[in-house]
């Protein structure tokens, strides 16, 4: 026998598996397809005081806030004894101010109560310095959150 003799046969079998080869990769595709078609894009970072659907602020983010580190720099000298306080309770989202302030203990809302009292007017004296219609500083807005916060908690007196 020559060079012919090493030409395959087709088996039954072989004829069964090449289509179903194929297949497997075809929908192999399609899966990964469809897995990239269903991945919603990241939405853009909100700013202070941007509002949106419960739906649509469900989006943005994690459950827990993200850290906070004020310069002190930035905040007026007779107030940055409290930039711990602004640090821990000054959360600009709403959802996750809320459930801080449930999980926080009695001792904890006290302690930020002590902090803030006789103190608020110059806090709101400070934020009321910053122009309209600009941005406030990171600073200055965990401040203003703090103070929404004590508020809400009903610890403003």
């Amino acid at each position: 026998m020559g060079a012919s003799s090493h030409a395959m046969i087709a088996t039954p079998i072989d004829t069964w598996i090449r289509p179903m080869k194929n297949c497997g990769i075809l929908l192999l595709t399609a899966c990964a397809a469809l897995l990239a078609c269903t991945q919603a894009p990241s939405p853009p970072p909100l700013q202070h005081g941007q509002i949106g659907t419960a739906a649509e602020l469900a989006a943005y983010g994690p459950r827990t806030p993200e850290p906070i580190h004020l310069r002190r720099d930035r905040v007026p000298p007779d107030l940055v004894d409290l930039i711990p306080f602004a640090e821990k309770w000054g959360i600009g989202d709403d959802v996750l101010r809320n459930e801080m302030r449930e999980r926080a203990t009695d001792a904890e809302k006290q302690a930020l109560a002590d902090a803030l009292a006789g103190r608020h007017a110059r806090i709101t004296a400070w934020l009321d310095s910053f122009p309209q219609g600009q941005p406030m500083s990171e600073e200055a807005a965990a401040f203003m959150y703090m103070q929404l916060g004590t508020d809400e908690m009903g610890l403003m007196p």
